[in-house]
């Protein structure tokens, strides 16, 4: 078990191993409620806060890139009610991030990641504000996962590209071109890894990158469906945090980044054990 240090902040201006993309399950929202006795309302009512902290914390942390898992595809079953109370939250905690000076300072980028087609109008509304507002600031990126499933996401990414394929070959260009190399060539850019991340949410040029850290709360051990593409692709470290979602503070943060350190040191270790014994064994092969 690491030990906290009380130079957390001195830990944090460090940029030594430190992860580029961390992604958030924030469960726990609800059992921390009923553990309070609140309503589950009340719970997620507090968890939007430590939303607007954790921005501040990881700005500190040079953390360049957040995807936050606000709500899944699978939350449209609960309660009608509840689902309508988590997003009258949502839309307070843009209306708040678009107008707080001290976020607006950061020059985050803000965007939503997921189905918008499944969001009340006046969330996706207030979403499409903000991202307007922030769409020139480069200095920190957040994205927000709403209705968002990962299997979907990658689906939805192959049905757009078969789509393309099938306009591609369809071009007038493409039927009178003698230069089959170069057909060939552009067909096969569909399918590599750059290009399919385009196709994913929130279609972009400017994508969503892999993920180095995913770190869920709540003591639950899932990725419920989220980033497979972009943490599962990447080999990103996971982490189960056994504190709800509501209780992350900023010791928090700064232990499990001491853990992915640890681990990342681990794992270049192992890469440099397995070098040395392949340079060993072709090194026999050659005497």
């Amino acid at each position: 078990m690491l030990k906290r240090k009380s130079n957390s902040r001195t830990f944090l201006h460090s940029t030594d191993c430190v992860p580029q993309h961390i992604a958030f399950i924030m469960d726990g929202n609800r059992r921390y409620a009923q553990r309070k006795g609140k309503e589950a309302t009340w719970g997620h009512t507090v968890g939007v806060s430590a939303v607007e902290n954790l921005l501040h914390w990881t700005y500190l942390a040079k953390i360049k890139h957040i995807t936050i898992y606000a709500f899944s595809t699978e939350n449209f079953k609960r309660d009608p009610a509840e689902v309508e109370r988590i997003f009258d939250l949502l839309e307070k905690m843009l209306y708040k991030l678009s107008t707080d000076e001290k976020i607006l300072s950061k020059k985050i980028k803000i965007r939503m990641i997921g189905e918008t087609d499944n969001l009340p109008e006046k969330t996706l509304k207030a979403f499409k504000d903000l991202e307007e507002k922030t769409a020139g600031n480069d200095k920190m990126y957040l994205n927000v996962a709403l209705a968002y499933g990962g299997r979907n996401d990658i689906t939805q990414a192959f049905e757009k590209i078969a789509e393309d394929v099938v306009d591609l070959n369809n071009s007038k260009n493409l039927n009178e071109t003698n230069n089959s190399n170069k057909t060939k060539e552009m067909k096969e850019n569909f399918l590599s890894d750059d290009e399919i991340s385009k196709y994913l949410f929130p279609f972009s040029d400017e994508v969503v990158p892999g993920v180095d850290f995913l770190i869920r709360t709540g003591d639950e051990h899932r990725t419920s469906n989220f980033l497979p593409w972009q943490a599962n692709g990447n080999n990103a470290i996971v982490c189960y945090y056994n504190k709800f979602w509501p209780e992350f503070t900023f010791k928090d943060l700064f232990y499990v980044l001491r853990i992915y350190r640890r681990m990342e040191e681990e794992r270049a270790r192992d890469e440099a054990r397995r070098l040395k014994k392949v340079e060993a064994f072709l090194a026999a092969q050659n005497d």
